[in-house]
This record gives C-alpha cells, structure tokens and sequence, in this order.
C-alpha cells in the first residue's frame, strides 16, 4: 500500500490533532466556570502558630475518611477554621471544616462534600499555601473498591479491614502495609495532594481502606474505619474511633449513607 504524502513535508495530521482547535461548548462552558471559582481556606487562630510549628496534615475525604475523623475517641480537638468554595467571590460555601488536636501540631480536615476533579488543584493550593514549608507530614484517608482493582496475587480474597498505601518518594516505607498496586489510581482530590506533596517533596501517605457496596450503595463500617486505625499505629498516632459515635456520625451527616447515588441501580 502506498501512501502519497509520505515524502511531503508533513504527513496528514491523525484526526484528533485536527480537531483540537475545535472545542465544544460544554468545554468552553466549563473552562469559563472553573475561572471564576476561587478557594479560601481561613483560619480563626493566630498565624504565629503556624509560622512556629510542624505540622502533620491529615485530610479526611468526604466518605470513610471524613467519618473517621468525626468518630475519633479519646482525641480532643477544637476548631479553627473552614475551606470555602467562591463562585465570582461570593456565595461561599463551607466545603472542609478544619480542626486543631489539643496541645499538638495536627491539623485535621474534614471534607464534607466530594471535590470534583476540575476543582482539586485550587483546593491543594489554598491549603498548603497557609503552610508553606511548615509541613512535616500529609495523611489522606481514602478508599478503593475491589471492582476493577488489578491486582498481581492470583485469585485474592480481599476482605476488609483492608489497607493499601500510596506514599511519595520522600516518605518512609512502612514495611508492614502493602502497597496500593501498579496500575491501579487515584482520583480527584487525593491524587492532587499526592501530587502537590512529589512535587516539593513533602513526606505523604494515602491511605486506601477496602469499600464494600451493595446495589450500588458504598457502606461504611467498623470493618472500613478499622484499616485506617492500622494504618496510623505504623505512624506512631494512637487514633481509635468509637463504633457508637460512627453509626450517629453516619446517621445525621449522611442520613446512613455515605455516596450520593445511594437511590440508583445501574444494569
């Protein structure tokens, strides 16, 4: 088979490069919105406490990590600040609500909402700006499914409590947690963080606890949170929820639900 434009000095362009130039309305719909959506993370204590700490960063995402973070036992905190989402700077509403453990240099965000991707990296921003080179240590509470999850070991039964990790390049291994497999992802919010925390280098580990679903419902419970209880005793972090504080947490903030496509059934 010959082809005539071979020899000439650009070959036909594949179609996809063709049609680059061409976005479509939604697209530029969307660009349009994204630009006029800005992120603030405020905080009602003095920035000199920042300034003279090293902080640990634990992000809890909205689902099982922010669950566990509201159902911790033993563990006082005290609230001092929130992450605010703007549209033409105004509207804000309240999208994570951070909190101080007591007499140490912790900082915990509960997110109450999922972030969706195209929202990700101005929300990494605004928070690692107000501690910028401050940072000791990131912990993301996630979570993965075993649908579609590739695994190498033959034939594995994965039942929970269940923790895989994804740390960055600067973060010590921890031997005793099995890693979160090639080519298995991340998404949307946690996998900004991971990637702001490669970039400058800041010790991270992602913490993926094993979800189960029925009829499309993802289900939290003690078996869900327990993982990550395993996961900061390798961190030396003595965190335990109480199962009680769990089913009330999921009764009034999520109507004993946790995803927000708990009434569809997809065939």
């Amino acid at each position: 088979m010959d082809y005539d434009d071979y020899d000439q000095s650009f070959a036909s362009a594949p179609v996809r490069y063709a049609l680059d130039d061409h976005d479509s309305d939604e697209e530029n719909e969307a660009c349009a919105q994204l630009q006029k959506v800005t992120v603030q993370t405020n905080l009602i204590i003095d920035k000199k406490i920042i300034e003279d700490g090293k902080w640990t960063l634990i992000f809890g995402l909205s689902g099982p990590g922010s669950v566990y973070l509201n159902s911790l036992e033993n563990i006082k905190t005290t609230a001092v600040g929130t992450v605010d989402r703007l549209f033409e700077n105004e509207d804000a509403r309240t999208k994570a609500n951070i909190f101080q453990v007591d007499n140490q240099s912790i900082m915990l965000f509960l997110f109450t909402k999922e972030i969706q991707a195209e929202d990700a990296a101005p929300y990494t921003k605004a928070i690692f700006n107000l501690f910028k080179g401050k940072v000791e240590k990131v912990v993301v509470l996630d979570a993965f499914t075993a649908t579609g999850y590739t695994t190498e070991t033959w034939n594995q039964d994965m039942v929970p409590p269940l923790l895989r990790v994804l740390q960055t390049s600067s973060a010590p291994v921890i031997k005793n947690l099995p890693l979160f497999e090639i080519p298995n992802m991340i998404k949307a919010l946690a996998a900004s963080i991971v990637n702001y925390c490669e970039m400058y280098s800041i010790p991270c580990y992602d913490f993926l606890t094993l979800q189960e679903s029925i009829y499309g419902k993802l289900l939290v419970n003690e078996e869900t949170l327990e993982a990550y209880s395993q996961g900061f005793h390798h961190l030396g972090l003595d965190f335990k929820f109480n199962e009680q504080t769990m089913k009330q947490v999921l009764s009034d903030i999520h109507s004993g639900r946790v995803d927000d496509n708990h009434h569809r059934l997809y065939l």
